[in-house]
């Protein structure tokens, strides 16, 4: 086997290793405990923005200061519309079974945007499939994106816990940011 080949695997396992971004830790919120035959008890809309929430970032090459972000930019990894647009949004959470839910964003009454989403109820929370991605073209751009998402019910509220883990170089330039949050968001 060649010497590259070799780099190549060696670099993707200790990725898999030590990459994943599992949420393991507790949530900054007390949640109730639901159970997988009560999964439509997280059925409704919710605000996009947090109304209550924590955060830290564990490791980044910038400030360090957690920024909290909306439901739709935790679920789908990307913001629709300005800040201010996303604090008049609404995220209608339905679930069709214990292990699929549908989320819509809506800006008023029109639907903005919808993602089918896949997961598990484990411990309370629905755990949202996780996302990974590797970039694997060594030595010009390496690196990985994974994060991984869940969530509880509070009272009347939606609890999202929120992790992520980010490490990727293109030539001589790199980034590297590893977080958690945890945000509630009102039901309307």
């Amino acid at each position: 086997m060649s010497f590259t080949k070799t780099i190549v695997k060696l670099l993707t396992i200790s990725m898999l290793t030590i990459g994943c971004a599992t949420i393991r830790h507790d949530s900054f919120h007390t949640i109730d405990k639901l159970k997988e035959a009560d999964f439509n008890k997280l059925n409704g809309r919710y605000s996009n923005n947090p109304v209550d929430g924590k955060g830290k970032i564990l490791r980044s090459l910038y400030n360090g200061e957690y920024q909290a972000k909306s439901f739709w930019t935790n679920l789908e990894q990307y913001q629709i519309g300005s800040d201010s647009d996303w604090r008049n949004q609404t995220v209608e959470v339905e679930f069709v079974t214990s292990e699929k839910a549908i989320f819509r964003l809506y800006q008023g009454d029109s639907l903005i945007d919808k993602r089918k989403v896949k997961g598990k109820f484990k411990d309370g929370y629905f755990y949202v499939r996780p996302f990974f991605v590797v970039m694997p073209l060594v030595p010009v751009l390496f690196g990985y994106n994974t994060h991984r998402m869940r969530i509880g019910k509070a009272d009347d509220n939606l609890v999202v816990d929120y992790k992520w883990n980010i490490w990727m170089f293109f030539l001589i330039a790199g980034q590297s940011e590893k977080g958690q949050s945890s945000l509630v968001f009102n039901k309307q």
